[in-house]
């Protein structure tokens, strides 16, 4: 056979079975097929940490004769996937492996130690993205959740905060009577208001003015029984 009709075969050969090539069907091969289709499938958003399945005997196969479908619960630890083999020459049909993950989930950190009893202030906390194998139902994922909340216990640094770490205490209650501080940039005015709703560090209180009842204005509560008004705030 000369070269050019070699080359024609090759080229045919290609057409019709694709580009395929024999294999060596182990553990290794595995676990980069379970890996490459969690990618696929899911990008960044999971990361693989082992894959377990059982081989009696490596053997050769073409890839082309090999599938693989995945089967992930939401948010679990663990990614289950069955291997097919369609060749008339392996007797070994089907795999099954189990591959334990982690999920890439949106956090909010401390960043400090946070003990018990303190009030969470936005210098305390940030946004992070971690990856976790147990992914808790009650993380917070809102700044807004843990901002003037007290701690329930010491969280350290870097530590995920769940809804069950903390809980929120007004700094402001129905009825008090509070010191509203206004400002534009240019005027500062002080006066006192009653506190018509609870209120929380970093969020917005109904206020009624004491030399002007029944008028209603709302501001941010800054500290303990102190509210700002300021267009800024807003």
């Amino acid at each position: 056979m000369n070269k050019g009709l070699k080359l024609l075969t090759i080229l045919l050969g290609f057409v019709v079975f694709g580009f395929s090539k024999e294999i060596l069907f182990d553990q290794k091969y595995v676990d980069n097929l379970v890996k490459s289709q969690i990618q696929k499938e899911y990008g960044k958003n999971i990361k693989l940490d082992s894959v377990n399945c059982f081989i009696y005997k490596p053997f050769m196969v073409n890839d082309k004769d090999i599938s693989i479908n995945l089967r992930i619960p939401p948010l679990g630890p663990a990614a289950y996937a069955t291997i097919n083999i369609n060749s008339n020459h392996i007797l070994q049909k089907t795999i099954n492996a189990i591959a334990t993950i982690e999920w890439k989930v949106p956090v909010i950190v401390a960043t400090k130690l946070i003990r018990r009893g303190e009030i969470i202030n936005k210098d305390d906390i940030k946004s992070a993205v971690k990856y976790i194998r147990f992914v808790p139902q009650n993380l917070v994922i809102s700044k807004k959740q843990a901002i003037g909340a007290t701690a329930n216990t010491d969280i350290g640094i870097g530590e995920p905060i769940r809804t069950n770490m903390i809980s929120m205490q007004p700094l402001i209650r129905y009825g008090d009577i509070v010191r509203v501080i206004y400002d534009n940039g240019y005027i500062r005015i002080t006066t006192k208001a009653k506190a018509m709703q609870n209120g929380y560090l970093g969020r917005y209180v109904r206020l009624e003015p004491l030399d002007n009842p029944k008028t209603f204005i709302t501001g941010k509560v800054i500290g303990k029984d102190t509210v700002l008004i300021s267009p800024n705030s807003f």
